[in-house]
């Protein structure tokens, strides 16, 4: 595999580890928005989605937890969590020798993994988003508290 190739691959499926953790965060901000609209001025809620736009993608999904049930998601999650940590710290480096520069050879045995990562990161933006849908509608039409 040519090196802009295996760059390009690692790009899309770092792309799509950074979809799955905006939809984390879109997820848990609605989510959150929810809680304070039918809290109403019952009692004061300082929490927004503000709140979780720097977390890493390791306490993004402790966050998820807190929110919802899907035990399978959150496996899937935690899974995927590992695979974006191996690409996002070691895909490239393990590519790269000090001395003699790209590995050709260590790129092509990375392919296949590097597809499933990014097949995985699309599946799991539309899984994060399927399951916000069980609440999404009372955030948006429901009357206030």
């Amino acid at each position: 595999m040519e090196q802009d190739e295996f760059f390009l691959k690692v790009s899309r499926a770092l792309s799509g580890c950074q979809m799955v953790e905006m939809e984390l965060k879109l997820y848990l901000a609605h989510a959150v928005a929810l809680i304070k609209k039918r809290l109403g001025d019952r009692m004061p809620f300082g929490m927004s989605g503000d709140d979780f736009q720097n977390h890493s993608l390791e306490r993004l999904i402790t966050e998820f937890k807190k929110f919802s049930d899907n035990q399978e998601l959150v496996k899937r999650l935690n899974k995927f969590k590992d695979e974006r940590n191996f690409l996002s710290h070691k895909a490239i480096a393990s590519c790269i020798d000090a001395h003699n520069g790209y590995q050709e050879w260590q790129a092509a045995s990375l392919d296949e993994r590097l597809l499933k990562i990014e097949k995985e990161a699309s599946e799991l933006f539309l899984a994060i988003h399927n399951d916000s849908t069980r609440f999404l509608g009372y955030l948006w039409f429901e009357n206030e508290a």
